[in-house]
């Protein structure tokens, strides 16, 4: 399967948002890492379902940024090698809140709130920060749940290896009743088509030339 990036489309964002990028990468790969490549499987799915009204700048830019919260999670939690505490783990599951936080001292930064602070949210209500289910969600945020899951599973922790394509996609099968039903089944149908080697959309961004 061809290795979905973001090359080339530095465009959709502003130099602000770059910025705070460059600076996630630096605090913690991994949520770098993580955050690109969701946004590619956004910006490849919407365009490969002709979702158009899903890639204005203001959506992919919040997209993006829906984890910069992570810039006020301490490293030590971030990269540890162990499965987190419940302290820990209610720490990282802050960062929602610590992205709007972060993102209201950047009023020239346009975003959607609900992307940044309910991509953690469940469909049964089971999430956090605020417990919602999926009908009070927007699309656009219950199709970022899906591809954070899926991007989350099949990157390498500190704590634990990546899983494979397959088995992350088995996984939200069967966990069905954390996901939004419409948005697993197209995202689902939209990696097996990938994995199955199929032509599909794929595009791609570069941020590098923005960081002078």
């Amino acid at each position: 399967m061809k290795k979905c990036t973001l090359h080339g489309h530095a465009h959709l964002f502003s130099y602000q948002s770059l910025q705070l990028m460059e600076l996630l990468r630096h605090h913690d790969p991994s949520s770098f890492h993580h955050s690109v490549q969701s946004t590619s499987y956004f910006i490849d799915f919407c365009l490969h379902y002709n979702l158009h009204s899903l890639l204005k700048p203001v959506i992919l830019q919040s997209v993006l940024l829906h984890d910069i919260g992570m810039l006020l999670v301490p490293k030590e939690i971030l990269q540890q090698n162990r499965p987190l505490t419940l302290s820990e783990k209610r720490d990282l599951e802050q960062h929602p809140e610590l992205g709007i936080e972060i993102l209201s001292d950047y009023p020239e930064i346009d975003f959607e709130h609900s992307l940044l602070l309910h991509h953690h949210e469940n469909s049964d209500g089971s999430g956090y920060p605020d417990h919602m289910l999926k009908e009070q969600l927007p699309f656009a945020v219950n199709l970022l749940r899906v591809i954070d899951s899926y991007t989350a599973m099949t990157m390498d922790r500190p704590y634990r290896l990546k899983r494979s394509y397959q088995d992350a996609i088995h996984e939200l099968k069967k966990h069905r009743n954390l996901y939004d039903p419409r948005c697993t089944f197209l995202f689902v149908a939209y990696m097996e088509k990938r994995l199955k080697g199929e032509n599909i959309l794929l595009h791609y961004f570069d941020y590098v030339p923005h960081q002078k």
